[in-house]
């Protein structure tokens, strides 16, 4: 169990007489209790006992714990998602859940945005606390196991706290939303009335055997709902995901190689299989199709069969195309992260290493230290052996391998129990990693075939591939040549070796020449303004940079409305002998760091979904993910000298690759180790911004060497606009 259990009754008179005790439990449960989290405790708990005060509530049970962010918190299973509050019990002897957001906000100068489920909230677009709710009431109806198990109910409201007044919540286009989720403050009309009248006709009476279950709740499929979901994917008339020649073979692979473990006449054999491919073989398209045709045989047995993500952009993009695919917010929840593999929390390691100093410090160790947990804590273990029957990890080269030193360190899950791959296969019957080594460009992403195969044989799985994607190019206009150069350039060869990539044919040139276009301009507002031609013509179309410059609006609201001088880019461009001044922001991220969807899927009511060159793009967050056209910012990072790559470290600002400039600062020579290495971190970074584009990639320079370099590297016969 994962957190405190109690009636509504006792929660009441803990925080009428005894705060102290019950500060110090939630501070025992979640292994935090800083300053800032005590004092959201202490105001938020009486404030929440004080809507519960009919007696009616006494005996229904309250379950809370998590991660002490705020107040009352319930980790969804397999999820990284909690719930403020759980109320349960049952109505008429039927098991039910309700859920309650909190929300100690202010509401009085919010108003509704043009579309459902946002709100306008200080100055920016936020996600409406009904949506927020309605998304974990729709994952428990799908994904929990005392939900299934005992065919519950679940419901969800949202409760203010300091504000009695919230009508603007509820207006159009709300209303129906709310009306479904409705909305509560802690006006006296909602305390005596509407508030109590919600509950008693949901949840009624106590059910204690379910409110234990529904604490020790895991995550499990409902396979009906999993099946409608992948119809929906696998449809060639409505699924986003097509296969062109070379992903439809290796579909057919994965396929074959797998389903002769899934139908053993033994049963489901123990197996892991490893595809890869180069940028734009369409690895993430094979691993969504492979997840929907698997999911909607018939044929296959019980048991969770996920796509997996691994890292916080991947799985908001992924979310977001399940989610419009299938027309249904809880199809998020077949999208579960890498972190939720990890058998124990980092609260979890916290508590232990409180309790046992000296215990879990070696991380090199991490085996051991898996077999300590499950001597302390069997209770807390997350995910047991063979939980998933199927696990398909995309962009597997993120994946974290603690084993290494420089992927040590604050990555949302446990590091001192080992490797997120190793996990995965020891959870799971069946797992297929897609990856391509050369994308793994931050420090923390260190795992490779060689680690995934040396843990398929210590947990006895048979270990098939690596299956090839290689040929198989649909990014890029089907141009191998382009991909080829791209590969020349990025491998840190010499200007006569990146000439010579391979001759087309005539054949090949006569097909290729109208699809697919390389262009450098002059200055940065020449490429937008043609970009803004394209995306008027109905082309998708996206700026992109390396992390040359400093992400100074990371914890602004509303970056977009800031002075163009206080712009993360604000670029001198000098033009018929005056100087201008090119202005963007970097990525914005709504929605507390999370949504990282708003730049790759541009949602109705999003700045990028009314200006998709509203903002520039880095490598974390576009890589997986293509469009029509790449505008590409190469700045003063990586520059070519004297026939070679050179890093200017006074340009580096990527936080994944922190060690490596660290290490290179101390270093004497500019041509040392430390320096080559951070040098191959950085075109790894290029290597992935340069395989963008479906159509055309648009380059401006701000180094003119280095545009010169690029510019004599691809000569008459590579083929280019």
């Amino acid at each position: 169990m994962s957190g405190l259990l109690i009636t509504v009754a006792e929660f009441r008179h803990r925080t009428a007489g005894d705060m102290d005790g019950l500060v110090r439990s939630l501070k025992d449960l979640t292994g935090r209790g800083g300053e800032a989290e005590e004092q959201a405790w202490r105001h938020s708990l009486p404030a929440v006992a004080k809507a519960f005060t009919s007696p009616h509530f006494d005996n229904l049970h309250l379950y809370f714990g998590g991660q002490g962010r705020l107040a009352l918190e319930y980790r969804l299973p397999s999820a990284p998602y909690w719930c403020d509050m759980v109320m349960l019990g049952a109505k008429d002897g039927q098991p039910t859940a309700v859920i309650v957001e909190l929300k100690d906000w202010q509401t009085r100068t919010d108003k509704p945005a043009t579309v459902e489920g946002l709100m306008i909230r200080q100055g920016r677009v936020d996600l409406h606390p009904s949506d927020q709710v309605k998304g974990y009431t729709e994952y428990c109806r799908r994904f929990h196991s005392a939900v299934a198990a005992y065919q519950a109910e679940v419901h969800g409201c949202v409760l203010f706290t300091r504000d009695y007044f919230c009508q603007s919540y509820s207006d159009p286009p709300n209303d129906v939303l709310t009306q479904t989720y409705p909305l509560f403050t802690l006006s006296p009309t909602d305390l005596a009335n509407r508030l109590p009248n919600y509950f008693l006709t949901r949840i009624s009476e106590a059910h204690e055997q379910f409110a234990e279950e529904f604490a020790r709740g895991v995550y499990h499929q409902n396979r009906s709902f999993v099946r409608a979901v992948a119809a929906q994917l696998a449809d060639p008339n409505s699924s986003p995901l097509e296969l062109l020649d070379g992903q439809r073979r290796a579909l057919n692979i994965c396929k074959q190689n797998i389903e002769s473990c899934i139908f053993d006449k033994r049963g489901p054999q123990k197996t892991v299989v490893v595809v890869e491919g180069p940028p734009g073989s369409g690895k993430s398209v094979v691993a969504a199709r492979l997840w929907a045709n698997l999911a909607i045989d018939i044929r296959l047995p019980e048991g969770n069969v996920t796509f997996v993500t691994t890292s916080t952009a991947q799985t908001s993009n992924w979310r977001s195309l399940f989610t419009e695919a299938s027309e249904d917010v809880a199809a998020r929840g077949l999208v579960v992260t890498a972190n939720e593999y990890v058998p124990f929390t980092t609260q979890d390691v916290g508590r232990v290493q409180r309790e046992h100093p000296g215990m879990m410090v070696d991380i090199g160790k991490w085996r051991d230290n898996y077999k300590l947990m499950l001597q302390l804590l069997p209770d807390r273990h997350r995910t047991p052996n063979e939980h998933f029957l199927i696990s398909i990890v995309d962009e597997a080269h993120a994946l974290i391998n603690p084993e290494h030193t420089d992927a040590r360190g604050q990555f949302g899950f446990a590091v001192n129990v080992g490797p997120q791959a190793y996990h995965i296969i020891r959870s799971s019957t069946i797992s297929i990693f897609f990856l391509d080594p050369q994308q793994s460009f931050r420090e923390r992403e260190s795992t490779d075939i060689v680690d995934i195969k040396k843990w398929a044989n210590e947990l006895g799985a048979e270990f098939i591939g690596p299956i090839s994607l290689a040929g198989a190019q649909f990014r890029c206009g089907g141009s191998t040549e382009y991909v080829d150069w791209v590969e020349a350039i990025c491998a840190n060869r010499t200007q006569q070796n990146v000439v010579g990539v391979r001759e087309p044919s005539a054949a090949y040139s006569f097909l290729v020449r109208p699809t697919f276009e390389l262009a450098v301009f002059n200055t940065p507002f020449e490429l937008e303004d043609k970009l803004r031609e394209l995306v008027k013509a109905g082309n998708s179309a996206r700026l992109v940079a390396s992390y040359a410059r400093e992400w100074i609006t990371g914890d602004v609201t509303n970056p977009h409305e800031l002075p163009d001088k206080l712009k993360d880019f604000f670029v001198p461009v000098h033009v018929g002998g005056e100087t201008r001044y090119w202005s963007k922001v970097w990525n914005y991220i709504p929605q507390k760091g999370r949504d990282y969807a708003s730049f790759i899927r541009a949602p109705i009511g999003s700045r990028m979904h009314d200006d998709p060159l509203a903002e520039v793009g880095c490598p974390y967050v576009v890589r997986g993910f293509d469009f029509d056209y790449i505008g590409l910012l190469w700045f003063s990072d990586l520059k070519w000298r004297k026939g070679k790559w050179i890093v200017d470290l006074d340009y580096v600002f990527e936080s994944g690759l922190a060690r490596h400039r660290q290490r290179a600062l101390g270093e004497q020579k500019p041509d040392g180790p430390a320096h080559q290495a951070l040098i191959e971190k950085l075109l790894q970074g290029y290597r992935i911004l340069l395989t963008r584009s479906m159509r055309g990639m648009y380059v401006w320079f701000e180094d003119a060497e280095t545009r010169q370099h690029i510019e004599d590297s691809y000569n008459p016969r590579f083929h280019v606009i």
